[in-house]
């Protein structure tokens, strides 16, 4: 896998309004490392489409520090913002420096105070080996991010998906993580039979997926990332699919039909104790947690398939109906604070994805593709990632929750599918 590319390209910001104009400047002592930690911070807020980034050969002078800005020379670049900083080695590790200066008002940001009566200091100083440059330049984003936006970045997650390779008794299937931004690809399971529907623990330290690696059904497999230890949680008789984690990262929301058509169970994944919450002759199916005691899930009790809600302390309590638009939603997942689901939405042939605030009601499709599926969630909400369909090729994709700003990601050589956006590290 050391060799697979993820490309990622912004493929359309054409409605985004209110940019704001920004520049980071090459980081001084940055030459004398393999990564060039602007770069990153400049890929990084780029994708989020909310920002307006100053071309380098545009850029008047490099300043390293803020007592080296002249802001007469960048006066005329129009820029609100400037990220500088520094790179300097200390024995063994480098010293990261960066500071976000206001330059219509010309002052610094991101101060904060050490310790009780002590006086404010500027952010920031980081102390890091090598290897933890690529990381700190994703936390400078997610800072910077955060300072100028309002919301916490996520440029330091990882998400999970799954690839598909070779034909005939030559194809395999594989289960891997990568950064969001494309790097530091990692194979976690690779097996001659397919793999499906991966879901992050809220901790981000285990995955659950769906095996069919075993002779007659399928299994629920909870893997330890860091250790790659598998446990086989589940694998009885008929169907078992679409796990889900609960927030508490205690129990499981499957889908499994052993007595029947399939329902939703809850799985205690520590113990394996196993609780019914539907009972309908209706194909009950991917479950998804709206907080500790609320789940959503897809079911086509009305005719067609339709997301309903539905508490798992009160099993015997009917189900809420939540879709009314389209004949087909199914597939949600919840954004982390629960005020709104995403699902895969139809009405005229082609699936694409949608959004349902669950306050008001209102259904707002995002996507323009024709076989769009798997949505999910960035851990700060503004984002969603999913499957779709480009020359005969399985990609992702990435829309903002507002539609105006979409990427695709690709893999050369592999399909890539059932993507999941991991939790904030």
């Amino acid at each position: 896998m050391a060799s697979a590319v993820l490309r990622i390209e912004i493929t359309d910001t054409a409605g985004v309004q209110d940019t704001i104009p920004i520049a980071i400047v090459p980081f001084a002592g940055n030459s004398a490392v393999a990564v060039d930690i602007a770069e990153i911070v400049a890929n990084d807020l780029a994708s989020s489409g909310r920002f307006n980034l100053l071309a380098r050969n545009r850029m008047p002078s490099s300043p390293s520090s803020s007592a080296e800005l002249s802001f007469t020379d960048w006066r005329a670049t129009g820029v609100e913002y400037l990220i500088v900083g520094s790179v300097t080695r200390a024995g063994n590790q480098l010293v990261v420096n960066f500071e976000l200066i206001d330059f219509l008002d010309q002052q610094r940001l991101l101060k904060f105070s050490s310790g009780a009566g002590s006086a404010a200091e500027y952010c920031c100083r980081y102390r890091v080996t090598e290897r933890q440059l690529r990381q700190t330049g994703h936390t400078i984003s997610n800072r910077v991010y955060e300072e100028l936006i309002g919301v916490k970045g996520v440029f330091d997650t990882q998400f999970a998906y799954i690839t598909a390779v070779g034909t005939g008794d030559e194809r395999r299937f594989a289960l891997n993580l990568a950064d969001i931004d494309g790097q530091n690809i990692r194979r976690v399971l690779e097996i001659s039979k397919p793999l499906l529907s991966p879901a992050w623990s809220p901790d981000g330290l285990q995955l659950a997926y769906v095996s069919f690696e075993f002779p007659g059904r399928t299994a629920i497999i909870v893997q330890n990332l860091a250790t790659a230890e598998r446990r086989k949680l589940i694998s009885i008789e008929g169907i078992n699919g679409a796990p889900a984690w609960s927030p508490d990262g205690r129990r499981l929301a499957l889908s499994l039909s052993h007595r029947g058509s399939p329902d939703i169970y809850i799985v205690n994944v520590a113990s394996g104790k196993m609780s019914q919450i539907t009972n309908e002759t209706s194909i009950e199916t991917e479950a998804e947690w709206l907080d500790n005691d609320t789940i959503v899930f897809t079911s086509n009790r009305s005719g067609t398939p339709q997301i309903y809600k539905q508490s798992v302390s009160s099993p015997g309590r009917s189900a809420e109906r939540l879709t009314f638009e389209g004949r087909y939603n199914a597939g949600a997942t919840a954004a982390p604070d629960g005020s709104t689901i995403a699902f895969i939405h139809s009405e005229d042939g082609n699936f694409r994805i949608a959004k349902l605030d669950l306050e008001s009601r209102v259904l707002e499709v995002l996507t323009q593709g024709r076989l769009d599926e798997s949505p999910s969630f960035a851990p700060n909400g503004e984002q969603i990632l999913y499957a779709t369909e480009e020359n005969g090729r399985e990609v992702l994709g990435v829309v903002s929750t507002d539609g105006l700003v979409s990427q695709r990601i690709r893999l050369s050589g592999e399909d890539v599918r059932d993507p999941a956006w991991g939790p904030m590290r």
